[in-house]
């Protein structure tokens, strides 16, 4: 009877000193052109963040890396998608560590923000559609009198023409 007893409690707790793997991301949008998203998110990995990049592909818009933290590895990436061309230039970004806490990726996000905004300024906001005037009620011409009947003209005097 003990031997279930200890296998169970020993199940128990493996189960709860194994870290559970987390699959979280987290993403947003940015107003600024793809090819400076791609060069800030780079520049933020490699040289900010002085983590080493084990893949890319600017074509395809991903990256991934080693996220490094007190001497272990997570592997990490970033997805940068093209925006609608015609509302202005865009691009959505997502960022992914495997093994961390969700607040990893939204603190990689909001700095990858940030750095956009330092080295670029303010995000470019879309041409407003031009305000566009209400429609006037078309006006139909006057219709002509009837054949039988002459206009009277207004005398020079102002005063009407005596019948």
């Amino acid at each position: 009877m003990r031997a279930p007893l200890w296998t169970g409690l020993a199940c128990l707790a493996a189960m709860v000193a194994l870290p559970a793997q987390v699959a979280a991301r987290k993403q947003g949008d940015v107003r600024y052109p793809f090819e400076q998203v791609w060069s800030a998110a780079l520049r933020l990995v490699r040289v900010d963040l002085r983590m080493p990049v084990t893949d890319r592909d600017p074509e395809a818009g991903y990256m991934l890396f080693d996220y490094l933290e007190h001497g272990k590895r997570f592997p990490g990436s970033v997805e940068l998608v093209r925006g609608d061309r015609d509302k202005g230039p865009a691009t959505k970004i997502v960022v992914q560590v495997q093994g961390l806490p969700a607040y990893v990726e939204q603190m990689l996000l909001e700095r990858l923000q940030q750095k956009l905004r330092a080295e670029f300024g303010e995000p470019f906001e879309p041409p407003r559609a031009p305000a566009q005037k209400p429609k006037q009620p078309e006006q139909k011409p006057p219709e002509p009198p009837p054949e039988g009947d002459v206009p009277i003209a207004p005398s020079h005097d102002g005063l009407a023409p005596d019948s």
